[in-house]
């Protein structure tokens, strides 16, 4: 699939904000001012001169004559001369001449005067313009999430809009004549709409805009033409259903007639997920899923998302987590496993806990907080060892 292009979305700027939270940068972005912008005190105390208060400790008493007061949110009301002190809260601008800050508690205010007694380590309580950030600093580079923390220091940096990826819009098309919504009535062979629900709150927690429709009747025809409109209204289409070698799994028939360079993949040696279909109309990814629960969520955690990712220029960075197996996993070396877990708290980290079932059997997904890779060809995993277990997606925010 990295063998083909695909579409990256429209970029729009956006005021910074926490609604930016969770979107992707669509290009580099700079910092403006310096952070912080003055250099300022990180105690609350008395500016100095640092040579005038080195001498200070218990029997040794400096005093110095008081010549103003830093306030909040305004510059210092005069240069510092050598001999005198200022009082200056933290966080509160250093006055020009001034090198060290005397902590409140290692001095007396006697109001026109303070006596030092201990001037020790006073030039360490300044913080310098620019310390944090400095101007033209690279705080983003395209790709990047923009976090809760990110927001903050983007905008304290003077940054007040951001180059962001609009949301991409997938579109969603459930097939199957068994399925019924949640409240309807179950009849005769049916069975409750999973896929519907679980695929779409994953493709919303993956960071894209999700455009469902209604549920695809088992007709060739009627498949053909939800296909051809969500490919014509979104930047991307995931199928559930119908991607099997049964005579009604006509889905990859109609997406590799629906333009180049169309199916890429059609099966993976994996389990579960085995059918699953990877296609490229135009420019436009095509995932199809099994229509098994199971099947389908781990296919779009592990194939899916890293392809949609492409939308915004972007690679799957979900970080695994190191956890101890619970118990042993021995499995069929001929396909690569992918094996849902429990995760748990531990004396030493983590525990990892097998959810094993059927591709059908959604609870295995239900209590499931990660997944654990099996190797094809791998022989059994022993509890007590350390694997690498990747989040499911679980926030509105990318990662």
């Amino acid at each position: 699939m990295r063998a083909h292009p695909i579409r990256t979305v429209a970029v729009e700027r956006a005021p910074i904000g926490p609604s930016c939270a969770g979107r992707a940068i669509a290009a580099e972005v700079l910092a403006l001012e310096d952070v912080p912008p003055f250099t300022r005190s990180s105690v609350d105390g008395f500016a100095v001169h640092a040579e005038d208060v080195r001498s200070a400790r218990p029997g040794a008493i400096v005093r110095l004559t008081i010549v103003g007061e830093v306030t909040m949110g305004a510059d210092a009301p005069r240069a510092l001369p050598r001999g005198h002190a200022m009082r200056v809260p933290t966080g509160g601008w250093l006055p020009s001449g001034a090198s060290a800050v005397v902590k409140k508690e290692d001095c007396s205010d006697l109001g026109d005067a303070v006596e030092i007694n201990d001037g020790e380590g006073s030039d360490e309580h300044i913080t310098r313009q620019g310390a944090d950030i400095r101007r033209g600093e690279v705080l983003a580079k395209p790709g990047t999430v923009v976090t809760p923390a990110s927001v903050g220091m983007l905008s304290g940096a003077g940054v007040s809009e951001l180059p962001l990826f609009a949301k991409a819009r997938v579109a969603l098309l459930v097939t199957g004549d068994e399925i019924v919504s949640p409240g309807a009535l179950l009849h005769a062979g049916a069975v409750r709409d999973i896929n519907s629900l679980s695929l779409g709150a994953t493709l919303r927690a993956m960071g894209f805009s999700l455009v469902s429709y209604e549920r695809v009747a088992d007709r060739k025809d009627v498949f053909e033409a939800a296909f051809a409109r969500a490919l014509r209204e979104c930047d991307a289409v995931v199928i559930s259903g119908g991607s099997s070698v049964g005579e009604r799994d006509y889905t990859p028939q109609i997406v590799a007639a629906a333009g180049a360079p169309g199916v890429i993949v059609h099966g993976v040696r994996a389990k579960p997920g085995r059918p699953t279909m990877l296609a490229i109309v135009g420019d436009k990814p095509v995932i199809g899923l099994p229509g098994n629960p199971v099947s389908a969520l781990v296919m779009l955690e592990t194939l899916g998302k890293p392809i949609l990712l492409r939308l915004y220029g972007k690679d799957d960075q979900t970080l695994p987590l190191r956890a101890c197996l619970t118990s042993r996993l021995a499995l069929d070396p001929r396909l690569e496993h992918l094996v849902p877990v429990a995760l748990s708290r531990a004396e030493r980290g983590l525990n990892a806990s097998p959810l094993l079932g059927t591709s059908a059997q959604m609870h295995i997904l239900g209590f499931a907080d990660a997944l654990v890779a099996v190797p094809e060809g791998s022989g059994p995993i022993e509890a007590g060892e350390l694997v690498d277990a990747v989040p499911l997606s679980r926030t509105t925010s990318l990662r």
